[in-house]
């Protein structure tokens, strides 16, 4: 059995697509785990008349506590041999849980990823992300790879994850889903992949993760990051991931961020930009010639970007 656990908040216009997406999986021995975090709109409701017709689902609310909180409740009340993660916005392709689930059994894998698509408000597919298949459990671990950080295009086996105690992180907004999956990869004997884009990912501008806010999480994550690599005494065995983590999450990516938000013309960025680098002066010990060049770019760029503002009021003058 899988036990598929939905983090939901708020989410009226899409809880009924996505549960459906798995109530209409090939893969028959499922158990879905609703958990309402505090919704306060329509969510609850339709949840509940989800639940009462179909005798595979449990629905449970709860007081607003973020989405980690929900997976970690959800991941509780879960009985399945393995467990997957789906949000509620997006929705699944028919195939998925019985492919990946006969990939696990058949290669005896802790973890098993397919591929994504991304999809806009219009229904559009706009990018399809690929998982490469057949690769050692080293070079899965690509947290540049942007089918990696997500838990939702994977499944995982419920004994792997109880018996190292893994949980999402609380209180954590940006990057959560990233180091659950760093710890996960870590423990897993076997990780295997099935390259077919069985997961949709609905790239709404209104949800958790296209948020401005809690940016500089990400710092919190690469510190428990450090942390989590010493404690199993393999932190210099795995330095060069640590950094690259650094590189694509926590410059590259904030800075990303930076640029969407003056383009956006998005109030407070300088608050953002100024506490992103205080942050990153933190991480010296992780600091290369490419680190730092491609930092001391980005803040060239971003600079730019003020002066060119500055000019075209002083054209107008």
């Amino acid at each position: 059995m899988i036990s598929i656990i939905i983090p939901a908040f708020n989410v009226e216009r899409y809880i009924k697509r996505c549960v459906e997406s798995v109530l209409n999986q090939t893969l028959k021995d499922i158990e879905i785990i609703i958990i309402d975090d505090g919704s306060t709109d329509k969510t609850s409701e339709i949840c509940k008349e989800l639940e009462k017709k179909n005798k595979n689902i449990k629905y449970k609310l709860i007081k607003n506590s973020g989405c980690s909180a929900a997976r970690n409740i959800g991941l509780s009340l879960s009985t399945g041999e393995y467990v997957a993660f789906l949000d509620s916005d997006d929705w699944i392709e028919s195939k998925m849980y019985e492919e990946l689930y006969r990939k696990a059994k058949n290669e005896n894998s802790d973890i098993v990823i397919c591929g994504l698509k991304k999809i806009n408000e219009n229904g559009e597919k706009i990018a399809e992300v690929e998982v490469p298949t057949g690769l050692s459990k080293d070079d899965y671990l690509d947290c540049k790879a942007e089918w990696f950080s997500s838990p939702c295009n994977k499944i995982y086996s419920k004994e792997m994850l109880i018996k190292n105690s893994l949980d999402f992180l609380l209180n954590i907004y940006t990057g959560e889903d990233m180091f659950f999956n760093f710890k996960a990869f870590f423990f897993a004997k076997k990780i295997s992949a099935v390259d077919t884009p069985y997961y949709n990912y609905y790239m709404n501008q209104y949800s958790v993760s296209n948020n401005y806010k809690n940016r500089t999480d990400i710092y919190i994550v690469l510190e428990k990051l450090i942390d989590f690599y010493k404690m199993n005494g393999c932190y210099e065995k795995n330095f060069k991931k640590i950094q690259e983590c650094f590189l694509y999450h926590g410059i590259i990516y904030p800075f990303d961020v930076l640029q969407k938000i003056k383009e956006n013309k998005v109030d407070g960025w300088e608050r953002i930009y100024k506490d992103i680098k205080n942050n990153i002066k933190n991480f010296k010990k992780l600091e290369s010639i490419e680190i730092k060049g491609y930092y001391l770019y980005r803040v060239f760029r971003l600079k730019m970007i003020v002066l060119k503002k500055y000019k075209k009021k002083l054209l107008k003058q």
